[in-house]
């Protein structure tokens, strides 16, 4: 089991309009679901029915040991055709 967004605070941030939504977890959504039979119902919601991204297993404890609580956010990620998931190198500019 681990820690996350559950499927009715994935509809709140999916409100916000963001382009991505993401997390120091493993999987940005708690696990195992909510509801007994569903299967990553965080991702469906997100990436699925709102076409927004996932950034999962974030490294944000120098951010908050620096009390950066605004800054430029922007990430670069490999050029592969096809993939469906990559790692990519975030970048927060104060």
């Amino acid at each position: 089991t681990w820690p996350g967004v559950g499927v009715e605070g994935s509809i709140f941030l999916a409100d916000q309009n963001p382009v991505a939504v993401g997390a120091d977890t493993l999987g940005t959504e708690v696990h195992p679901a909510e509801k007994e039979g569903e299967f990553v119902p965080v991702h469906q919601e997100l990436i699925v029915k709102r076409g927004i991204y996932l950034l999962e297993n974030m490294v944000t404890a120098e951010l908050v040991a620096d009390e950066a609580w605004e800054f430029l956010f922007t990430l670069g990620p490999a050029r592969f055709k096809g993939a469906v998931q990559m790692i990519i190198n975030p970048i927060a500019v104060r």
